[in-house]
């Protein structure tokens, strides 16, 4: 009776065993059949198919949030650059006028109206750094300068100085009371002295030879050096057919004389080319 009892706990044993050892078969499949689905899935990578679009694209109407309106500027107003004073001892304010073509700045204005006022005028419009300033018949801006619609004011009483009226002689009149007194003389007066003749130096004519230049003295007065020089050398120096030629308003010409060939003459000044 006991022996049987053994082998019947023996049997049962090893079933549990046996049992056991299936659920750790089965885990183990179960196990690896998930590694395999979860390969599987890592590497097979889904297909993505974009659709096709096609047609025109219409933009939005203005304004719109992609064309915003462009920013308008404001409009330009007169400005007040600040007061001047006239040479007259008077003030008035330089103001800038804003137009269609602008408005002119203060660093110009004050510049402008500084050279107009310094300036003698009688009313008359005066050119001014390219710009042409004037009075006008107006109480309140007495005097404008413009230039390229461009408009600057003086808006006050400030203006040019006045042109002083030309000095008359004063008028003699006879002394009836005193008889007139006649001066007889058989001396005549003597002339007035002329200045002295100047070497001005030698110059070399277009055939090599020298020439030396006299800048004569007489009534009219006397040329310069340099004038001289430079009106005798170009004179030398020119290829001419003929004897006379005129250089910078001088009448250059031969004469018949063996100490002085050649002369220029301008307005009764004479430059005297000499041999030698």
């Amino acid at each position: 009776m006991q022996t049987i009892r053994l082998a019947a706990g023996t049997a049962a044993a090893l079933a549990l065993l046996t049992g056991v050892a299936g659920c750790g078969n089965d885990d183990e499949e179960d196990h690896s059949a998930h590694a395999t689905s979860t390969t599987k899935a890592a590497t097979t990578a889904p297909t993505t198919t974009r659709a096709n679009l096609t047609g025109t694209t219409t933009p939005l109407p203005s304004p719109s949030p992609t064309h915003p309106p462009a920013p308008v500027p404001p409009p330009l107003a007169d400005v007040n650059c600040g007061p001047v004073t006239g040479a007259n001892g008077a003030t008035a304010d330089v103001i800038v006028f804003a137009s269609a073509a602008g408005r002119p700045g203060c660093t110009e204005a004050f510049n402008v109206v500084a050279d107009y006022l310094g300036v003698p005028s009688g009313g008359e419009a005066v050119e001014v750094d390219s710009w042409t300033c004037e009075a006008q018949p107006d109480t309140t801006v007495g005097h404008i300068c413009f230039k390229d619609g461009l408009t600057i004011g003086l808006r006050g009483d400030a203006a040019p100085e006045t042109p002083r009226p030309p000095v008359t002689s004063p008028t003699r009149t006879v002394d009836p009371t005193k008889p007139p007194v006649t001066t007889t003389s058989d001396v005549p007066p003597a002339p007035s002295p002329y200045p002295d003749d100047v070497n001005c130096g030698p110059v070399t004519d277009a055939g090599g030879g020298s020439r030396t230049v006299i800048a004569v003295g007489n009534a009219a007065g006397r040329p310069g050096c340099t004038e001289a020089i430079d009106v005798a050398t170009t004179y030398v120096t020119t290829v001419s057919p003929s004897a006379a030629v005129e250089v910078d308003g001088w009448q250059c010409h031969a004469q018949q004389s063996a100490e002085t060939p050649s002369v220029c003459e301008k307005d009764g000044l004479v430059i005297a080319l000499r041999e030698g």
